[in-house]
């Protein structure tokens, strides 16, 4: 099948009712279709689902995929057997992954998780990129943006030699002063197919308030995505198998492959309620009560500088990784989620 010019998004479901309309919602109008593939489920998800299939019977599309998936909190026997299955297997996460891929009917596609609130019109804009209507060409404040991106790479190998981030290289009148040209850059090298572009979100927690977590004990730094959410060419190249280590507790989850570089996008697009989750609220609570200081209100937290935020996280525990991907994303793109802050104020209201 021939893939049509735009941009699609996928989302695996199992047991996503809390979240997943809240996510259809914020991101539909952003995308020329929205493939989700759900499984397993218990809850009102697949009710859910075809409410908003309905809803936007032109956009959605929607596939029950009901094989016992071998994933999370497994046993070390479930473990063995799933590391045991082949490739292929319609029992691991990888394989619903590719499934879902193989629905897309567009050439550009992006993963979507269902506790996610989509800031859509930044999302809209790369939408446009991929849908063929505005041809971009080529200009000499490409090399601008071309000469940032060797920056950002020079700037994370230093980091990584020096076993901390290199921030004094990352000055914010710099980062002011090529964002720009980076984003017009990154963008033509995507309607080349020479780029992926990595996209971020900004962790939010809800407790009267909403708070940005830097909790070191359940795992939710500020920022999330940045390597794992990718808006990518859709090719034979490009799919999901199966990744695993044989810590506890025993998880069979999945890695992406892709043939290009990556470039990160110039804001986050989206605020990530992971730690909202029924079962994540009452344990991210508590460690709130015990640490107030890891919690930082919204509306604070925007007018932090990331050499602030880099204090306030634990490098024991966000990695190196992490914490250099997040000075770039909060000095290009804070600004951006103070624009969009209305979007949970509105969701509090409810």
């Amino acid at each position: 099948m021939e893939l049509k010019d735009g941009l699609s998004g996928f989302i695996r479901a199992k047991n996503e009712a809390q979240f997943i309309e809240a996510c259809i919602d914020s991101c539909i109008d952003a995308l020329d279709e929205l493939i989700i593939v759900y499984n397993d489920c218990t809850d009102e998800t697949p009710e859910i689902v075809e409410r908003k299939r309905k809803q936007y019977p032109d956009k959605i599309k929607a596939y029950e995929y009901n094989h016992n998936i071998l994933s999370h909190n497994l046993t070390k026997e479930e473990f063995e057997y799933a590391i045991s299955l082949p490739e292929d297997s319609p029992r691991l996460h990888s394989t619903q992954c590719n499934y879902a891929l193989s629905k897309v009917t567009y050439k550009y596609a992006v993963k979507i998780d269902p506790d996610q609130i989509y800031f859509a019109e930044e999302l809209k804009k790369w939408r446009d990129v991929c849908s063929g209507d505005n041809k971009i060409i080529w200009r000499l404040s490409f090399v601008l943006g071309w000469l940032f991106m060797v920056h950002i790479s020079a700037y994370r190998r230093i980091s990584v030699r020096k076993s901390r981030p290199c921030l004094e290289m990352l000055p914010q009148w710099l980062v002011d002063c090529f964002k720009k040209s980076y984003e017009d850059f990154a963008k033509w090298q995507l309607q080349r197919n020479k780029v992926a572009i990595a996209i971020s979100g900004v962790n939010v927690f809800y407790d009267k308030k909403w708070y940005i977590p830097f909790d070191k004990y359940n795992v939710h730094p500020p920022y999330n995505g940045a390597s794992d959410h990718l808006i990518f060419r859709v090719t034979n190249r490009t799919f999901f198998t199966r990744l695993y280590g044989h810590e506890q507790p025993y998880t069979v989850i999945e890695v992406f492959h892709q043939p290009n570089r990556m470039m990160f996008a110039d804001t986050p697009l989206w605020f990530h309620q992971h730690a909202n989750r029924i079962r994540c609220w009452s344990k991210v609570k508590k460690v709130k009560d015990e640490h107030p200081e890891l919690f930082v209100p919204i509306e604070k937290f925007v007018n932090m500088t990331y050499e602030e935020v880099n204090v306030k996280m634990d490098p024991q525990v966000n990695t190196l990784f992490q914490r250099t991907s997040f000075a770039l994303v909060h000095k290009m793109g804070v600004g951006n989620v103070k624009k969009y802050l209305g979007l949970l104020m509105l969701k509090q209201l409810k």
